[in-house]
């Protein structure tokens, strides 16, 4: 059984926990968005060629930045995890979903996620648990293992479901000033429950 995280109060430190674990992370500037390509990784556009672009894809990207593509870039090198918040001690931690074999319900009760959810469970029953992030701004994470298959963006007003994107770790600070934490005591385990199958999306049968 994998043992509860203690995770460090400063985010550099808690970078480098988390990596430790086998959690891959990337930094997130302030306003949720990643570090920007290099010259070389960024495709060019009509209004604005690149001449010094090297087309491949992100995840073989082998770029000596190593923070380009966005979520792309995470990693569980804790060297590099140390050398990149050590560059920028006050970057955020982002942790792409599906890439850590997670798939994640996003609640925002500011968009009436909280109504939506207490509906979604009227509709399916309650929901397993397992791991739980409180995001600073009053909205919730909930953690579970990959169903491996394609989800819906979304399952309501206020429900995001982040599976090929990424989502912030505790303690990285929300645009409201608050920190993210995990429930209960506040340390970290990582989901061990599977997606719920009655929000599994059926599998057409081939004809």
């Amino acid at each position: 059984m994998t043992r509860l995280l203690d995770i460090p109060a400063d985010l550099p430190s808690a970078a480098a926990a988390y990596a430790s674990v086998g959690i891959r992370v990337f930094r997130v500037r302030p306003d949720k968005a990643p570090f920007a390509n290099c010259v070389r990784c960024r495709p060019p556009t009509e209004k604005r060629p690149n001449p010094f672009y090297i087309e491949h894809r992100p995840e073989e990207c082998r770029c000596d930045a190593r923070t380009c593509h966005g979520f792309h870039a995470a990693t569980t090198d804790v060297a590099l995890v140390r050398r990149w918040w050590a560059e920028q001690p006050d970057a955020n931690i982002g942790a792409p979903c599906a890439l850590n074999g997670w798939a994640v319900l996003d609640i925002d009760p500011r968009h009436g996620g909280d109504q939506s959810y207490s509906v979604l469970e009227q509709r399916v029953g309650c929901l397993p648990g397992t791991v739980m992030q409180l995001t600073g701004g009053g909205g919730l994470h909930i953690l579970y293992r990959t169903p491996g298959v394609s989800l819906p963006g979304t399952l309501g007003p206020g429900i995001d479901v982040k599976h090929n994107g990424y989502i912030l770790l505790a303690p990285s600070v929300h645009a409201s000033g608050l920190r993210y934490r995990w429930s209960g005591h506040g340390r970290f385990l990582p989901p061990v429950v599977g997606w719920p199958a009655a929000l599994t999306p059926r599998q057409r049968s081939a004809a």
